[in-house]
């Protein structure tokens, strides 16, 4: 069976929030990463630091929650900040996808 995506979130003192995603964020958990993540960035965000190392697998959907997010924090002027370690499952499904350079960029 298929491991649902999992969100932790944190916030400190600074405006930063900090989220892990482990499992599988595809179009079934998407919908409510996305709400738990937007709930998240309320007023006074400064930076939002995604830890994605622990995803296992990431479809189109997961690729279009990223892409949404990077611009929406863009225009809100909130820096995006992934890590997503060169081992990681989901860093070739990021390579390979048109614009996923530029995610992986944000990361280094």
């Amino acid at each position: 069976m298929a491991e649902t995506a999992t969100l932790e979130v944190a916030r400190d003192s600074g405006g930063g929030v900090h989220t892990r995603l482990a499992g599988e964020l595809d179009m079934s958990s998407t919908p409510d990463v996305r709400a738990r993540l937007y709930a998240a960035l309320g007023a006074g965000v400064q930076v939002l630091n995604m830890d994605l190392s622990g995803l296992t697998f990431l479809d189109s959907a997961g690729v279009e929650l990223l892409f949404r997010l990077r611009e929406d924090l863009a225009m809100r002027q909130i820096p995006l900040r992934l890590y997503v370690p060169e081992d990681a499952l989901i860093r070739r499904t990021l390579e390979v996808t048109d614009g996923g350079a530029d995610l992986i960029a944000l990361a280094e």
